[in-house]
């Protein structure tokens, strides 16, 4: 078995091993119970006629106390849990009262009194088991006393009571909430497990987006001129090709990038490729010359934005100029994108908007996009911690010009 199959199916092999402790430790408590009970019998002054009485209504009572224990451990009905307890409650009592006749009360009893103090707190609902455990020792424990002090039981008996009850009551109640806390544990770690799975696919599902969504737009422009240029311009055609083969590449390697997780998204490197994207489509572009530094995770939102805006622009619309720009204000830093030759969008944002709005949103910002007057606007905020600007790998603040006097038309989809 590999090292992380082993270390994957530990905590599961660990919790089998535990429930055999638990159930071993909690049913086994009664078989003690009787081992110590019929031994301080057996060594107590007790009128020999009456002890085969008192044995048997003390077997009999650990008995039916360890099967409510059972019931209990294999999710048993309450009700058949009372009556059992009930019983042997009712030859607990008798058997004490036998042995009480002929002299006081000794230390047998001590053990079998702590099961039935915890079957009786078992009865309470997990978070309230404490308060009726605690309850049930004091009760028994100033019984004991009031024995003691009414010359009914042995001092011995009353110290043996003090000592270990609460030992076998609390020792049951608490290996058994031990054992519930961690199957809790459990399943928390498998919900873990199933929770990093869906975010793994939600991962992809959005990088496979911004990937196909850019790279492919780009892609099927530039085969477009191509072929208008493969007649007139064959040089231009060969460049285009060429291009295509470049961007292609890659496209295969950010796709191997996002198969193994590593992929980056960086602000300036967006802008730099939207200024190159637009170029070759034939837009005059207007981009900043500097970008705020941001922490990984808001430069890789930003980044997604100019991405998915300026791939929109190119599939929907048919522009002849573009602006991206950026604005910090207060604590926030903004991202906007404008271009024109936007045809009235037809129904709400697509699936790429709304997945940006939704990482937005979780990250304490926003996205907005608004058409108005031929004008489409994409516009994301998200908060900022303050720290020094640094240079974008473009040029200074400039216009793109225009690849060829013309522009492949691209049809909406």
């Amino acid at each position: 078995m590999s090292p992380t199959r082993e270390t994957a199916t530990a905590p599961a092999r660990d919790l089998r091993r535990l429930r055999r402790y638990t159930y071993g430790s909690v049913i086994g408590s009664g078989p003690l119970a009787l081992f110590m009970g019929a031994a301080f019998l057996a060594a107590s002054d007790m009128d020999p006629g009456a002890l085969p009485l008192a044995a048997g209504a003390l077997t009999a009572s650990v008995a039916l106390c360890t099967a409510a224990l059972v019931l209990h451990w294999n999710g048993g009905d309450l009700w058949r849990r009372r009556a059992l307890w009930g019983a042997a409650l009712a030859l607990f009592l008798l058997g004490a009262g036998v042995e009480a006749a002929s002299t006081p009360i000794g230390d047998a009893w001590a053990a079998p009194t702590g099961l039935l103090v915890a079957e009786a707190a078992l009865w309470a609902r997990p978070g309230r088991r404490a308060r009726a455990l605690m309850v049930g020792v004091l009760a028994a424990t100033a019984a004991a006393v009031g024995l003691a002090l009414a010359g009914l039981m042995t001092p011995q008996a009353m110290i043996m009571t003090v000592f270990l009850l609460p030992a076998v009551a609390g020792g049951i109640v608490c290996q058994l909430w031990h054992y519930q806390v961690a199957q809790e544990i459990e399943k928390a770690r498998g919900l873990a497990g199933e929770l990093a799975v869906a975010q793994e696919r939600l991962r992809f599902a959005a990088e496979l987006h911004d990937v196909q969504g850019g790279n492919l737009t780009v892609i099927t422009l530039k085969a477009q001129m191509a072929r208008r240029f493969m007649e007139e311009r064959p040089q231009l055609a060969a460049a285009e090709v060429q291009a295509i083969e470049e961007l292609a590449r890659e496209t295969l390697k950010d796709m191997r990038a996002v198969v193994g997780g590593y992929r980056k998204v960086g602000l300036s490197e967006e802008i730099d490729a939207a200024a190159r994207t637009l170029k070759s489509a034939g837009v005059a572009a207007t981009v900043p010359d500097a970008v705020p530094s941001l922490d990984e995770d808001a430069e890789r939102l930003l980044g997604l934005l100019v991405r998915e805006a300026t791939t929109n622009l190119i599939r929907h619309a048919e522009p002849t100029a573009a602006d991206v720009s950026i604005v910090e204000v207060d604590a926030a830093v903004t991202v906007t994108v404008t271009n024109d030759g936007a045809p009235k969008p037809a129904h709400g944002a697509g699936n790429g908007l709304s997945m940006l709005a939704g990482r937005f949103g979780e990250a304490g910002g926003g996205v907005e996009h608004a058409h108005e007057d031929g004008r489409f606007t994409v516009r994301g905020t998200l908060p900022r911690a303050a720290a020094p600007a640094r240079r974008l790998p473009l040029q200074p603040r400039r216009r793109a010009g225009r690849l060829a006097p013309v522009r492949a038309r691209r049809s909406a989809s």
